[in-house]
């Protein structure tokens, strides 16, 4: 049968609205790089030590205990040096997880001060095996420009002290165009674009018994 003119008339509207509506699945990809400086001890400390284990659950190692929980606010810089320009800060907490090994459940929010990204945070959370030359965390969320990110952190560590480790990050993050948000949902102040790359130094301790990333790697016996 023949279509009629009303057919051919509600064919072409729905062409005309499929073709205006916006791609819902559209996404922007952006690849952050900085460090992070961990000072765990001394002058400009940066993390403290809120929580300590058991002493009977140390897994054997001589540094930390199972359940040890430190919360952090480390610089985030463009390059190694800690006298770089900052970029943003590393705020939130990491504990010991592993009976027997110096892993670490991390949890922190990448808060960018400066640049195009100014305003905007990352979540990032995951499994931190400190042995390991390379670790891959997991970004979860984001405010302003990352508002409902997805992606992971690529994790190296640059150097490691006494008191200080330099982490070495590439963020990978996916984020949805704009227009997929719902008009309804409240509208954030940090809306605003661009990329930049960060850097962070992550400093972390506590007198008397201190844990930090850079205590608990120097206990791995890889520095």
């Amino acid at each position: 049968m023949a279509p009629t003119s009303r057919s051919r008339a509600a064919l072409f509207l729905l062409l005309a609205l499929a073709c205006a509506a916006p791609p819902l699945l559209r996404a922007a990809d952006t690849h952050l790089h900085f460090f992070m400086h961990d000072v765990v001890s001394g002058s400009g400390q940066t993390a403290v030590q809120v929580i300590k284990g058991p002493a009977s659950a140390n897994g054997g190692l001589s540094t930390g205990g199972f359940g040890d929980t430190t919360v952090v606010d480390d610089a985030l810089t463009e390059t190694s040096s800690a006298t770089s320009p900052e970029v943003g800060r590393a705020q939130g907490f990491y504990m010991m997880s592993s009976l027997s090994t110096p892993t670490l459940m991390v949890c922190v929010n990448l808060y960018f001060t400066a640049g195009e990204n100014n305003g905007s945070t990352i979540a990032v959370i995951g499994h931190d095996d400190t042995m390991a030359t390379v670790r891959e965390l997991s970004v979860v969320g984001g405010t302003g420009k990352f508002r409902m990110a997805t992606g992971y952190v690529v994790w190296k560590t640059t150097s490691m002290s006494a008191t200080t480790g330099v982490f070495e990050l590439d963020v990978y993050v996916t984020t949805p165009n704009a227009t997929t948000i719902d008009a309804s949902a409240p509208v954030s102040p940090l809306d605003g674009g661009g990329s930049s790359g960060s850097t962070s130094t992550a400093k972390s301790g506590a007198a008397g018994r201190q844990v930090g990333w850079s205590l608990l790697e120097s206990d791995s016996g890889r520095y």
